[in-house]
C-alpha cells in the first residue's frame, strides 16, 4: 500500500538507497511528510524514517506535526547534514530509542554535539550494505552530488 499525502512533483535527492528483501506478493507502506521526509514500514513491521523535517516543514501536513503520534520508530536515516534533512532526528531518537545511521564524519558531530550518543548512531560510508536491524533490511550509502553541513551555534558564546 503506497500511502502519499502530498502528490510527489519533485524528484528527491536521497544518499542512501534501501533495499527492502521480501517476497513480492507482499507490501509495504510508504508515507511521505513533505521535502525530505518519509516512513516506510516493513512487511514485517519495522519502520524506518528518512531525513524527518517534520515539525518545521512547512510542506508536512497540520495534523502529521506530532511526533508523538509517529509510533514505533526502529531506525532513522539522515542522508546529509543540511537542517532541511536532519530535522527532528534528535528528538526522534531520544523519545524513540531509534538508531541513527548517517555518514561517519557527521555522525561523530552528532555525538560531539550531544544530539545523539554513539550507542544510537551507525555511522557508515560508501563501503557496502550495511544489515542496521535485522537481516531482512540491506542499506547502501551512494554517492550524491550535494554539499553537506552540520551547524551549531554556541548558546554561551552566540
Amino acid at each position: 500500500m503506497l500511502k502519499t499525502y502530498v502528490k510527489l512533483s519533485y524528484a528527491v535527492l536521497l544518499t542512501a538507497v534501501i533495499i527492502l528483501s521480501f517476497a513480492p506478493a507482499q507490501a509495504f507502506e510508504l508515507q511521505w511528510f513533505g521535502q525530505s521526509a518519509f516512513k516506510i514500514t516493513t512487511p514485517g513491521g519495522k519502520v524506518i524514517l528518512i531525513d524527518p523535517f517534520i515539525t518545521k516543514n512547512p510542506k508536512t501536513p497540520k495534523d502529521l506535526k506530532d511526533l508523538s503520534k509517529l509510533g514505533k520508530i526502529d531506525l532513522i536515516l539522515v542522508t546529509h547534514g543540511h537542517g532541511d534533512h536532519v530535522g527532528d532526528s534528535a528528538q526522534l531518537s531520544e523519545t524513540s530509542g531509534a538508531k541513527v545511521a548517517m555518514n561517519a564524519d557527521m555522525g561523530h558531530s552528532f555525538a560531539a554535539l550531544g544530539w545523539v550518543p554513539y550507542d544510537r548512531l551507525i555511522r557508515f560510508n560508501k563501503s557496502g550494505p550495511i544489515m542496521p536491524i535485522g537481516q531482512d533490511i540491506r542499506i547502501t550509502m551512494v554517492h550524491a552530488e550535494h554539499s553537506s553541513t552540520v551547524v551549531h551555534t554556541d548558546p554561551a558564546t552566540k
